[in-house]
Parts: C-alpha cells; structure tokens; sequence
C-alpha cells in the first residue's frame, strides 16, 4: 500500500510530489471527493466516528467511507433522501410560539414542542402534544415526545404506557427506536426483569450487534450470566465472517461486546 499511496495524514505536498505533473490535480480531485463523502456523511446521518475516518486518514478515509457506507446504500450517485440543508435558519421560540397561536396545525405544535423539549421545557410541551393526540391517536412522533416528556419529568410509569401504546401500534418506528427508551425507562423504574423482557423482544426485531450488546448488559444485571456468553459467542462469531464494511461499521460494538464476554466468563465488570 506504501508503493501506491506513499504519503500518510492530510499531507497534500507528498500528494502532489507524488503525482508528479498531474499532483496537484490529483490534490484537488482527492479534496473534492472528501468534501463529497463528508456532506454524504451529514446528510446521511451517520455514526459520529466516520468523520473522524474520512478527516483524520485523508485520503484512504474518504475511500473507506465510500466502499463501506456509500456503495452499500443503493444508487450513490443519487441524491439522499431527507437531505437536510447544511444551514438553515432556526425560527426562535417566539417565533414558534406565534405560528401554534395564529395557526395550531400538528406540523406547526410538533416544531414547538421539539424545541421546547430541547430546552428542557417539558412541561409547556406537554399541552401542545396531547393537543396532536386529540386529533391524531396514533401518531407516532407525538406519541414518543410526549412519553420522552413524562420521563424528563420523572413521571415514568405514564412514559411507559405512552410508549406501550406507539410499540402496539407501530412496533418498527424510527429503526426501533422506542424499545430502547422502553428499556431505558424500566432501567430507571428499577424493573430489571422487565427491562429484560423489552431487551429480548428489541433484539428479535433487530439482531444486530448493538443490540446483542445491550441484551448482554441485561443478562448478566439479571445474574444469567451463561445465556450471556452463549448469545456473545455467537454474535462475535457472526461478525468475525461478516463483510469487511459490517466488520468496520460495527468495529466498537465488537470491542464492547468482547469486553461483556470476558465479563459474563470472569464475573470481572466490563469497563
């Protein structure tokens, strides 16, 4: 790899002297796809580390990315879907406040109350999303805002049915995402058994890596420690055959679940 790539980092002068009289041209394309591979990357909504990889190894990074990330999303050369603009203005809360006033739609409340809740406003949000309920039951979105409102103000036990009444009716929405605020708030209710039970049926609907991991964690604080290395074994060995872009995707995950195993195999806490 040295032979072809004789330079490391981001050092865009071994890159031109490499290239010889077509260096800098290289530079600039190399550069170009970078930038490509980075705004992908936001628009994509990506684990946090793949920025780290396409900045911090440039140029091998971008290729990376590209191969693991890019390729295996379909058609890349088409246009993401849900691309969000790199800069938009945000509306201030005034601003919302006005809009749910001179117009109460769901769109308009939903915005309000997304924005309050990430001023830890919950209780203002609350009235603005049980308003969405009243006219939509089912809809989801308001549904885990509102049970993610209850848990910020420490009213568990009404999150937990909130989220009951989103798995009931739409038990994959936003790639699982509510069986693992289920867990969480079973966690803080100190319920270990059912926060079990939600781990067990979460890593049925998706079996992957993470959330072997997170069942793991809940087999061994239920003291089911040989379940544990039973489902941690076979998880690593899925992933020591698993494709090159999965083995790097889920590189972390496989730190930590070799971590739980030795854990489950020693009684030693995982760090």
């Amino acid at each position: 790899m040295s032979d072809v790539f004789p330079f490391q980092g981001h050092n865009l002068e071994a890159i031109v002297e490499w290239g010889g009289p077509f260096g800098s041209t290289i530079a600039l394309l190399l550069g170009l796809f970078t930038l490509w591979m980075l705004i992908d990357a936001y628009n994509s909504h990506v684990e946090n580390y793949w920025y780290f990889v396409i900045l911090f190894l440039f140029p091998l990074g971008a290729v990376l990315y590209f191969l693991a990330v890019k390729m295996r999303a379909g058609s890349w050369l088409a246009r993401p879907p849900r691309a969000a603009p790199l800069f938009d203005r945000r509306m201030s809360l005034d601003e919302l406040r006005h809009r749910v006033q001179r117009s109460p739609t769901v769109a308009n409340r939903l915005h309000l109350a997304d924005r309050l809740m990430d001023k830890k406003e919950f209780a203002e949000a609350v009235p603005h999303l049980e308003g969405i309920l009243a006219v939509e039951p089912h809809y989801c979105q308001a549904l885990y805002s509102l049970a993610e409102c209850r848990l910020g103000m420490e009213q568990t036990d009404q999150a937990i049915e909130l989220l009951k009444r989103l798995l009931d009716k739409e038990p994959r929405w936003s790639n699982y995402k509510a069986w693992q605020t289920l867990v969480e708030a079973y966690e803080s209710k100190s319920e270990p058994a059912l926060a079990l039970d939600a781990c067990r049926k979460l890593e049925r609907y998706m079996p992957t890596l993470q959330t072997k991991c997170l069942l793991a964690e809940h087999l061994l604080a239920n003291r089911l420690n040989a379940e544990a290395v039973k489902l941690l074994d076979d998880a690593l060995e899925d992933h020591r055959f698993a494709s090159f872009g999965k083995k790097l995707r889920d590189w972390s995950w496989s730190r930590r679940a070799t971590a739980l195993l030795r854990e489950a195999e020693t009684g030693t806490p995982a760090s």
